[in-house]
């Protein structure tokens, strides 16, 4: 009996392993293919990163395909309606081609405005992951000074904690002062660890953008530069830069494909009023760019006012750590004192930096202030540093 039992299991095992092994089979053809990874460079740079994040945007994908649908859908209402390009004469000597044929809905005026809309789209993206990108790098190369000086300023606490301990010991310091210290110890930790968390944070943020795999800190090369916006005529650079959005650019075609296709879906009476509301809004958003444009240029220069004291101010951290050391040398300083001023001096740069940072952005804010806004965050917010920019206070 037990003979028969053994048997019966063995061949209900084989059973059992056979169709676990079908089911295996039959849900590994419909696994979907793993991405593949991109390689983690060594060092990443800022064109670098931008490079990788216009190859990965699956956004910048969607805008494509749209121009193709848009594209297509353009050439199926030509087609049914008949339209072909002519020459219209507008007097002076100037000419115009404009599709004609049988469109009673303005369909064809229609998908062509879509059509060409989708391609300002697809720039307004491009430009919008390049300022994503620029933000996402220096807020990591910001991150990085804030945890250095953070670290700086620690070592030196805890220098001055050890100090105040040992004189406390030996009867030369008070109960209270060591307190102090230790109070400011906890809380100068508290504050690297929060930068820390901060820097991994914005570090995973680059590393979505680019495409790298999760977790990966290649290390950055510090790209910032400082030039000075030199803009001649204000007023005039303000227009050019209005002219150029494409917020602008849809808002005048709005017009036109009203103008285009009036009383064609709608009743004359409607259109008019239609035709009233859109030129309006021509009008808003030509004053709206302007004055952002406007705020962000005065946004630049408060930032060009305070860069020459940020820049001393490092060149007086420099000559104070090197005199500090100097005195450690010769035995009439301490080790606390070169901690001090190693971290004064970590700080200085640190908020160089971040003034740097502050004022490129700002500036490629200012011309392309659109590109900014669809980026994800307010230009001006931008320019103003609260992206999580550290201040090292």
């Amino acid at each position: 009996m037990s003979f028969i039992n053994k048997a019966l299991s063995r061949k209900y095992s084989r059973l059992f392993l056979s169709g676990a092994v079908v089911i295996s089979l039959f849900f590994s053809a419909f696994t979907l293919p793993a991405r593949a990874e991109t390689a983690v460079p060594d060092t990443l740079t800022l064109q670098q990163a931008v490079d990788m994040a216009l190859k990965h945007s699956s956004e910048l994908q969607v805008a494509r395909n749209t121009i193709d649908k848009n594209k297509k859908l353009r050439d199926e209402a030509w087609d049914a309606n008949n339209a072909v390009l002519i020459n219209t004469y507008l007097g002076n000597g100037l000419y115009v081609s404009v599709p004609t044929g049988k469109d009673p809905q303005g369909a064809v005026f229609k998908t062509d405005y879509d059509w060409r809309a989708a391609q300002k789209d697809y720039d307004t993206k491009v430009e919008s992951v390049k300022a994503s990108v620029y933000q996402a790098y220096f807020n990591v190369l910001q991150d990085q000074a804030q945890v250095n000086y953070l670290e700086q300023s620690l070592a030196s606490k805890e220098r001055n904690l050890r100090d105040a301990e040992a004189r406390w010991q030996a009867g030369m310091d008070t109960a209270f002062n060591v307190n102090q210290l230790r109070a400011a110890v906890v809380s100068e930790r508290a504050k690297l660890a929060q930068a820390q968390d901060t820097l991994a944070r914005d570090y995973a943020n680059l590393a979505q953008l680019v495409g790298l795999p999760r977790g990966s800190t290649p290390a950055l090369s510090n790209d910032a530069t400082y030039q000075p916006l030199e803009v001649t005529d204000l007023n005039s650079t303000i227009e050019q830069i209005v002219s150029a959005s494409p917020d602008l650019w849809k808002a005048q075609q709005q017009v036109q494909l009203i103008k285009d296709t009036f009383a064609m879906q709608n009743s004359a009476d409607v259109d008019r009023y239609n035709l009233k509301n859109a030129n309006l809004a021509v009008t808003i958003t030509g004053d709206k760019l302007q004055q952002a444009v406007l705020k962000l240029y005065y946004t630049v220069k408060d930032l060009e006012a305070g860069y020459e004291a940020a820049q001393k101010s490092v060149a007086t951290a420099e000559e104070a750590l090197r005199l500090a050391k100097l005195r450690y040398d010769v035995g009439i300083g301490t080790q606390a004192d070169v901690l001090a001023a190693e971290a004064s001096l970590a700080q200085a740069r640190q908020q160089l930096l971040s003034l740097t940072i502050q004022h490129e952005l700002a500036v490629k804010a200012f011309w392309q202030p659109w590109a900014w806004s669809a980026s994800g965050g307010s230009s001006a917010a931008v320019a103003a540093g609260s992206s999580g920019m550290g201040t090292g206070n």
